[in-house]
């Protein structure tokens, strides 16, 4: 068939068998690693949390007993909290007795949060202590739900229908001592509707993506075998729990492997909790690798010390040509700023910069790009950790199809030729059965094959490997019929350090001309001192350097500055509609 290609000889070796269900992941890891810490976090006090693999088991099946018992087996759990271990037990509590979890992005406005409470039609709201007051002044509307449970504390209770979660935990416990087993007997079914996860809508309204389990448990059987972490690795833990990439891919994988995940409690202090934690792998968006690794060249440069940075870089790229590695003697400091033991970092979200995969190596940490989206549980390509290929997205995970669809003279579907740029759409175990309470929107997902939709374009090389161009949305389509890719000049433009944020849009010019302009957020602190007319200047001369690299219909001929940041999701992308 045009355009696919057979990956049999580029997919890893498998180590790990796909999953039975959630019970099975919670039990045998349990019986394997017993007193090992599955999660470390900080307390309130500033002290470091721990709980076993043991300890999270015997939470979840607690849990699970007694929500059984409340009347609660196969209705909606919603959870409204900071990463923390209880806001993954509640995630597994749902899955084991045949619920349905919809985990809500923390950021979101009070009328949103009501809004999406009511539309998944929830019955019990997990929460944290953060949420309290803003929980209490809708409970009165939300009546479907029957019960709130707060992760801590409590400071009273409404019409009874507030519950402490410790001490639902006590009472699952009492209720499994005298001998309930209503959780033990209970079978699932996992084809059956598992979690509705509101996706960002960064480019327009949300929708409720419904997820089977086995949708979630195929997605965690390929990024066990596809990325190499192991029960030998510590993970931190960065990014929200309500997005499916960290859910998935950072938490319910290394669950399933037998690492040690542990919470960052706050952005604002990463860098002090990687050095606490000394974490081996990371899996973070784009704009957290930038960042990270921009701040870490302001050190260098605060220092003094990029000629030897630069000289340091020559000299042990030719010894590792030939067998010597002395990177970790030679970056000993950019390591112990990021813990002292990091080697890996899983890229996804969104397209990364290439030349970072490059920089980033130079110091000692691996980083594999993939590809995933919330439809599909979310993972769709990985770059195997045998087989990376720089600028890709990877390889399809085994046993789903990916093909390039694009459309002839006549408006009909037609299958991209190898190399040819048209929209990724993807069959597998891991894609959606719908939009929830949303047909139309389910149809128009869909190819006449059944293959989803991405809304992303891309292509696919002679090794199978994709290669993202941009979203659908963002194209813009010059007058000549010319379609520019905005997220390809954005590459260019991020590797100017006086450049924060910036996205590339068309702006119409007296009614007809499409001129390209980049909206751009400064680096201020470059510039302190300076009047805008001059940043302005100094801003036109820069991207004037960056044209020179790029296509004439594609170089940048006006340029805006931001004063703030743009605003962003939770995950850090950019809200393009809202610009």
């Amino acid at each position: 068939m045009k355009g696919l290609v057979k990956l049999g000889k580029y997919h890893p070796t498998e180590r790990y068998d796909k999953p039975e269900s959630f019970r099975t992941i919670i039990k045998k890891s349990s019986e394997k690693f017993g007193s090992k810490p599955l999660f470390k976090y900080i307390k309130k006090n500033n002290e470091i949390g721990e709980v076993t693999f043991t300890q999270f088991f015997n939470d979840v099946k607690s849990l699970g007993t007694a929500m059984l018992e409340m009347g609660l087996g196969g209705k909606r759990f919603a959870i409204l909290a900071e990463s923390r271990p209880e806001w993954v037990a509640a995630y597994l509590a749902a899955m084991c007795t045949g619920s349905v979890v919809v985990p809500l992005d923390k950021e979101l406005l009070e009328d949103q949060l009501e809004n999406f409470l009511v539309l998944s039609e929830a019955d019990i709201l997990f929460y944290s202590d953060a949420f309290e007051d803003k929980i209490k002044k809708m409970a009165s509307r939300l009546t479907k739900i029957k019960y709130f449970v707060c992760f801590d504390t409590i400071t009273d209770n409404i019409s009874g229908k507030f519950k402490n979660y410790r001490d639902v935990i006590t009472n699952g416990q009492r209720l499994l001592a005298e001998g309930n087993n209503l959780y033990e007997k209970l079978r699932v079914d996992t084809s059956k509707l598992g979690a509705i996860i509101f996706t960002s809508g960064t480019t327009g309204t949300s929708k409720g993506v419904m997820l089977t389990q086995d949708n979630i448990l195929s997605c965690i059987h390929a990024s066990a075998n596809m990325v190499d972490f192991s029960e030998n690795d510590v993970l931190f833990s960065v990014l929200p729990l309500h997005h499916t990439y960290e859910t998935s891919c950072g938490i319910l994988t290394p669950i399933y492997i037998g690492c040690t995940i542990c919470f960052n409690n706050s952005l604002k202090y990463f860098l002090k909790n990687i050095k606490i934690f000394k974490p081996t792998g990371i899996t973070l968006v784009p704009l957290f690798v930038t960042t990270i690794y921009k701040k870490i060249m302001e050190e260098i440069k605060k220092k003094g010390k990029e000629k030897l940075f630069k000289s340091a870089v020559v000299v042990t790229k030719n010894l590792r040509r030939v067998g010597v590695d002395i990177r970790s003697v030679a970056f000993g400091e950019v390591s112990k700023a990021l813990g002292g033991s990091l080697k890996k970092i899983i890229s996804g979200g969104a397209p990364l910069e290439p030349s970072l995969i490059d920089r980033f190596d130079e110091f000692g940490i691996n980083i594999s790009e993939g590809y995933g989206i919330t439809e599909c549980s979310p993972l769709v390509s990985v770059n195997p950790f045998n087989n990376r290929k720089t600028h890709s997205v990877g390889i399809p995970i085994k046993g789903s199809v990916v093909k390039i669809i694009m459309e002839d003279d006549n408006g009909n579907e037609v299958d991209a030729p190898i190399g040819e740029i048209g929209e990724i759409c993807i069959k597998g175990p891991q894609v959606m059965i719908g939009y929830y309470n949303n047909p139309e929107a389910t149809a128009a997902a869909f190819s006449q094959e059944g293959f989803f939709k991405s809304g992303d374009y891309g292509y696919i090389d002679a090794d199978g490997y994709i290669f993202i161009t941009g979203r659908k949305k963002n194209i813009i389509v010059l007058q000549n019929g010319k379609n520019i890719y905005p997220e390809e000049i954005e590459e260019y433009l991020y590797k100017l350090d006086i450049i924060s944020e910036c996205v590339v849009i068309g702006r119409e010019v007296e009614g007809e001309e499409i001129m390209l302009t980049a909206i751009i957020y400064p680096d201020y602190t470059k510039f302190e001192g300076m009047e805008q007319s001059v940043i302005v200047e100094i801003m036109k001369a820069e991207v004037a350097k960056i044209n020179k690299q790029l296509p004439i219909f594609k170089q940048v001929r006006n340029i805006e500055l931001k004063k703030t940041e743009f605003e962003k999701t939770t995950t850090k992308k950019i809200i393009r509609h809202k610009i």
